[in-house]
């Protein structure tokens, strides 16, 4: 139990980790442009996830069996998956279509 509640821990900090890391390094049209053009619907992302999640977990499996450090698969595949929902949950807007002029209308609500 306490292998599974540090490993749950190190994958948090990882994605937010990553979260933090893509979003400072991938500009916002950009990343903007990346959540357009692959998961801009509910059904793509969880396809998209599910499919990459188990890519990654696959190749990590087969990578780890042929080196023989099958014994750090739940260790590693969790935190590679992580990484990945990072970048995922970074490219998601987090401004919505109205918000510029919403805030423009603020601005001068508290002017006057």
């Amino acid at each position: 139990m306490a292998n599974f509640l540090i490993s749950a821990v190190v994958d948090i900090v990882l994605i937010f980790a990553a979260y933090f890391i893509f979003r400072s390094v991938i500009s916002g049209p950009t990343r903007h442009k990346i959540y357009e053009k692959f998961i801009s619907s509910f059904a793509r992302f969880v396809i998209y996830v599910f499919v990459v999640s188990a890519l990654i977990t696959g190749l990590s499996a087969f990578i780890l069996y042929k080196t023989r450090y099958v014994v750090y698969l739940n260790i590693i595949a969790p935190a590679l998956v992580s990484i990945f929902i990072g970048f995922i949950v970074s490219t998601v807007p987090t401004r919505g279509i109205g918000d510029k002029g919403a805030n423009k209308n603020k601005v001068k609500a508290k002017a006057h």
